[in-house]
Protein backbone atom coordinates (compact mmCIF):
# COMPACT_ATOMS: atom_id res chain seq x y z
CA UNK A 1 0.00 0.00 0.00
CA UNK A 2 1.73 3.52 -1.09
CA UNK A 3 2.80 5.63 2.34
CA UNK A 4 1.25 8.96 2.67
CA UNK A 5 2.78 11.97 1.37
CA UNK A 6 5.61 12.75 3.88
CA UNK A 7 4.77 17.23 3.49
CA UNK A 8 2.54 17.94 5.54
CA UNK A 9 2.67 21.88 4.49
CA UNK A 10 3.67 24.44 1.99
CA UNK A 11 4.61 27.77 3.04
CA UNK A 12 4.64 30.52 0.24
CA UNK A 13 5.80 34.08 -0.04
CA UNK A 14 4.92 36.14 -3.06
CA UNK A 15 7.63 38.60 -2.91
CA UNK A 16 7.63 41.99 -4.58
CA UNK A 17 11.50 43.74 -4.65
CA UNK A 18 11.83 47.25 -3.89
CA UNK A 19 14.22 50.04 -5.39
CA UNK A 20 15.13 47.78 -8.70
CA UNK A 21 17.71 45.71 -5.94
CA UNK A 22 17.42 42.11 -7.79
CA UNK A 23 20.60 40.99 -8.35
CA UNK A 24 21.25 41.74 -4.57
CA UNK A 25 18.17 39.99 -3.37
CA UNK A 26 18.85 37.00 -5.92
CA UNK A 27 22.02 36.58 -4.06
CA UNK A 28 21.21 36.71 -0.81
CA UNK A 29 18.15 34.57 -0.75
CA UNK A 30 20.26 31.68 -2.91
CA UNK A 31 23.09 31.79 -1.17
CA UNK A 32 22.35 33.09 2.25
CA UNK A 33 19.57 32.90 3.63
CA UNK A 34 17.32 29.80 1.79
CA UNK A 35 20.56 27.39 2.56
CA UNK A 36 19.75 28.24 6.34
CA UNK A 37 16.64 27.02 6.50
CA UNK A 38 17.53 23.19 5.53
CA UNK A 39 18.75 22.06 8.63
CA UNK A 40 16.06 22.77 10.54
CA UNK A 41 13.84 19.83 11.23
CA UNK A 42 10.78 19.61 9.34
CA UNK A 43 12.01 21.99 6.56
CA UNK A 44 12.21 19.59 3.85
CA UNK A 45 13.04 21.32 0.27
CA UNK A 46 12.33 24.60 -1.24
CA UNK A 47 12.62 26.64 -3.96
CA UNK A 48 12.21 30.55 -5.55
CA UNK A 49 11.22 31.18 -8.80
CA UNK A 50 10.89 34.81 -10.71
CA UNK A 51 7.99 35.75 -12.91
CA UNK A 52 10.59 38.13 -15.36
CA UNK A 53 8.94 40.90 -17.32
CA UNK A 54 8.00 38.39 -20.35
CA UNK A 55 6.21 36.36 -17.70
CA UNK A 56 4.86 39.23 -15.87
CA UNK A 57 3.37 40.78 -19.32
CA UNK A 58 1.90 37.25 -19.99
CA UNK A 59 0.09 36.56 -16.38
CA UNK A 60 -3.30 36.03 -16.87
CA UNK A 61 -4.59 37.92 -13.58
CA UNK A 62 -2.90 39.42 -10.94
CA UNK A 63 -4.74 41.52 -8.69
CA UNK A 64 -4.04 44.59 -5.91
CA UNK A 65 -0.70 44.23 -4.20
CA UNK A 66 -0.19 41.04 -5.72
CA UNK A 67 0.20 42.25 -9.30
CA UNK A 68 3.68 44.15 -8.30
CA UNK A 69 5.34 40.77 -6.74
CA UNK A 70 7.90 39.44 -9.15
CA UNK A 71 8.91 36.35 -7.22
CA UNK A 72 7.41 32.74 -5.30
CA UNK A 73 8.98 30.88 -2.81
CA UNK A 74 8.05 27.78 -1.76
CA UNK A 75 9.13 25.44 1.27
CA UNK A 76 7.64 21.80 1.67
CA UNK A 77 7.15 21.30 5.11
CA UNK A 78 7.13 17.79 7.12
CA UNK A 79 6.43 16.70 10.77
CA UNK A 80 7.27 18.04 13.17
CA UNK A 81 5.10 20.71 11.93
CA UNK A 82 5.14 23.09 14.62
CA UNK A 83 8.32 23.13 15.43
CA UNK A 84 9.54 23.70 12.10
CA UNK A 85 7.60 26.64 11.93
CA UNK A 86 8.92 28.02 15.60
CA UNK A 87 12.31 27.39 14.20
CA UNK A 88 11.79 28.89 10.86
CA UNK A 89 10.21 32.23 12.41
CA UNK A 90 13.17 31.84 15.39
CA UNK A 91 15.85 32.18 12.55
CA UNK A 92 14.50 34.72 10.84
CA UNK A 93 14.37 36.58 13.85
CA UNK A 94 17.80 35.73 14.51
CA UNK A 95 19.34 36.38 10.72
CA UNK A 96 17.19 39.97 10.93
CA UNK A 97 19.54 40.79 14.41
CA UNK A 98 23.16 39.40 12.49
CA UNK A 99 22.19 41.73 9.85
CA UNK A 100 21.82 38.71 7.71
CA UNK A 101 18.54 40.22 6.08
CA UNK A 102 17.57 41.61 2.96
CA UNK A 103 15.15 44.88 4.06
CA UNK A 104 14.70 45.89 0.26
CA UNK A 105 11.64 43.82 -0.39
CA UNK A 106 8.22 43.10 0.44
CA UNK A 107 5.83 40.02 0.97
CA UNK A 108 2.30 40.09 -0.15
CA UNK A 109 0.76 36.80 0.58
CA UNK A 110 2.83 34.56 2.62
CA UNK A 111 2.46 31.66 5.70
CA UNK A 112 1.63 28.43 5.61
CA UNK A 113 -0.64 25.50 3.51
CA UNK A 114 -2.23 22.29 4.08
CA UNK A 115 -1.21 19.73 1.25
CA UNK A 116 -4.65 18.91 0.27
CA UNK A 117 -4.17 16.72 -3.35
CA UNK A 118 -0.87 15.69 -5.73
CA UNK A 119 -1.42 15.28 -9.69
CA UNK A 120 1.26 13.97 -12.09
CA UNK A 121 0.85 14.10 -15.79
CA UNK A 122 -0.85 11.00 -17.37
CA UNK A 123 2.76 11.28 -19.78
CA UNK A 124 4.86 10.32 -17.00
CA UNK A 125 5.04 7.02 -15.10
CA UNK A 126 5.77 9.03 -12.00
CA UNK A 127 5.04 9.05 -8.53
CA UNK A 128 2.99 12.65 -8.17
CA UNK A 129 4.08 13.04 -4.38
CA UNK A 130 7.79 12.84 -6.01
CA UNK A 131 6.62 15.80 -8.25
CA UNK A 132 8.77 18.84 -6.99
CA UNK A 133 11.76 16.74 -6.87
CA UNK A 134 12.47 16.39 -10.53
CA UNK A 135 14.16 19.19 -11.97
CA UNK A 136 11.94 21.74 -13.37
CA UNK A 137 12.46 24.99 -15.52
CA UNK A 138 9.53 26.99 -13.70
CA UNK A 139 5.90 26.80 -12.44
CA UNK A 140 2.47 27.72 -13.27
CA UNK A 141 0.69 28.74 -10.30
CA UNK A 142 -2.83 30.24 -9.44
CA UNK A 143 -3.91 31.51 -6.17
CA UNK A 144 -7.49 31.78 -4.99
CA UNK A 145 -10.06 33.05 -1.74
CA UNK A 146 -12.59 30.81 -1.55
CA UNK A 147 -16.38 31.91 -0.51
CA UNK A 148 -17.98 29.35 1.84
CA UNK A 149 -21.25 27.85 0.18
CA UNK A 150 -22.04 24.89 -1.98
CA UNK A 151 -20.53 26.63 -4.98
CA UNK A 152 -17.10 26.46 -3.05
CA UNK A 153 -17.59 22.89 -3.11
CA UNK A 154 -18.65 22.55 -7.06
CA UNK A 155 -16.11 24.21 -7.84
CA UNK A 156 -13.24 22.22 -6.06
CA UNK A 157 -15.36 18.93 -7.52
CA UNK A 158 -14.54 20.58 -10.84
CA UNK A 159 -10.95 21.28 -10.43
CA UNK A 160 -10.28 17.77 -8.98
CA UNK A 161 -12.23 15.96 -11.90
CA UNK A 162 -12.31 18.16 -14.73
CA UNK A 163 -9.63 21.71 -15.23
CA UNK A 164 -6.45 20.10 -13.34
CA UNK A 165 -6.24 16.61 -15.18
CA UNK A 166 -7.04 19.21 -18.48
CA UNK A 167 -4.21 20.95 -17.46
CA UNK A 168 -1.50 18.34 -16.82
CA UNK A 169 -2.12 17.06 -20.57
CA UNK A 170 -0.86 21.09 -22.05
CA UNK A 171 2.65 20.55 -22.78
CA UNK A 172 5.34 20.86 -20.57
CA UNK A 173 2.98 20.29 -17.46
CA UNK A 174 4.38 17.75 -15.54
CA UNK A 175 2.39 17.50 -12.23
CA UNK A 176 0.34 19.66 -9.83
CA UNK A 177 -0.06 19.91 -5.92
CA UNK A 178 -3.16 21.78 -4.07
CA UNK A 179 -2.71 23.42 -1.12
CA UNK A 180 -5.30 25.41 1.00
CA UNK A 181 -5.20 26.73 4.43
CA UNK A 182 -7.76 27.31 7.34
CA UNK A 183 -9.63 30.59 5.92
CA UNK A 184 -9.99 28.54 2.46
CA UNK A 185 -7.51 30.56 0.62
CA UNK A 186 -6.25 28.00 -2.33
CA UNK A 187 -2.77 27.65 -3.81
CA UNK A 188 -2.01 25.57 -6.85
CA UNK A 189 1.36 24.99 -8.44
CA UNK A 190 1.60 23.61 -11.90
CA UNK A 191 4.84 21.77 -12.24
CA UNK A 192 6.71 22.51 -15.70
CA UNK A 193 9.66 20.77 -17.24
CA UNK A 194 9.39 22.88 -20.37
CA UNK A 195 10.14 26.43 -20.75
CA UNK A 196 7.04 28.61 -19.09
CA UNK A 197 6.03 30.07 -22.30
CA UNK A 198 5.94 26.82 -24.20
CA UNK A 199 2.98 25.98 -21.51
CA UNK A 200 1.62 29.15 -21.72
CA UNK A 201 1.46 28.81 -25.60
CA UNK A 202 -0.13 25.56 -25.74
CA UNK A 203 -2.35 26.63 -22.91
CA UNK A 204 -3.52 29.38 -24.98
CA UNK A 205 -3.86 27.13 -27.98
CA UNK A 206 -6.11 24.80 -26.11
CA UNK A 207 -8.22 26.96 -23.87
CA UNK A 208 -11.57 27.14 -26.57
CA UNK A 209 -11.17 23.52 -26.15
CA UNK A 210 -11.26 23.47 -21.83
CA UNK A 211 -13.70 22.58 -19.62
CA UNK A 212 -14.86 26.17 -18.15
CA UNK A 213 -16.70 27.08 -15.11
CA UNK A 214 -18.11 30.58 -13.76
CA UNK A 215 -15.77 30.67 -10.47
CA UNK A 216 -17.10 34.08 -9.45
CA UNK A 217 -19.46 32.68 -6.66
CA UNK A 218 -16.59 30.32 -5.31
CA UNK A 219 -13.68 31.61 -5.66
CA UNK A 220 -11.96 35.27 -5.59
CA UNK A 221 -9.16 35.20 -7.89
CA UNK A 222 -5.79 36.53 -6.68
CA UNK A 223 -3.02 35.47 -9.43
CA UNK A 224 -3.21 33.63 -11.89
CA UNK A 225 0.47 33.01 -13.71
CA UNK A 226 4.31 31.63 -14.83
CA UNK A 227 7.23 31.62 -13.30
CA UNK A 228 10.45 30.52 -14.36
CA UNK A 229 13.08 28.38 -12.45
CA UNK A 230 16.88 30.22 -10.99
CA UNK A 231 19.85 28.82 -11.70
CA UNK A 232 22.18 29.54 -9.06
CA UNK A 233 24.64 30.68 -11.52
CA UNK A 234 21.72 32.80 -13.13
CA UNK A 235 22.48 36.31 -13.92
CA UNK A 236 19.90 38.08 -11.73
CA UNK A 237 19.95 40.54 -14.73
CA UNK A 238 15.69 40.28 -15.69
CA UNK A 239 14.90 43.54 -14.49
CA UNK A 240 17.88 45.45 -15.43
Amino acid sequence: MPRANKVRLGFFSFTEVLDGRHREYNEWHLFDHMPEQFKLDGLHWGQRWVATPELLKRRLFAGGELARTQYVTLYLITDPVQQALDDFYALARDLHDKDRWFDARKSHLSGPFDLVHTYVSPRLSFDADAIPYRPNRGVFLTAQDGVDGPALQEAREWYDHVHIPELLNVRGCAGCWWFENADGRAIRVYWLDEDPNIFLDDLTAQTPAMSMMDLRPAYTTLIVGAYASIPWDAAFDWFD
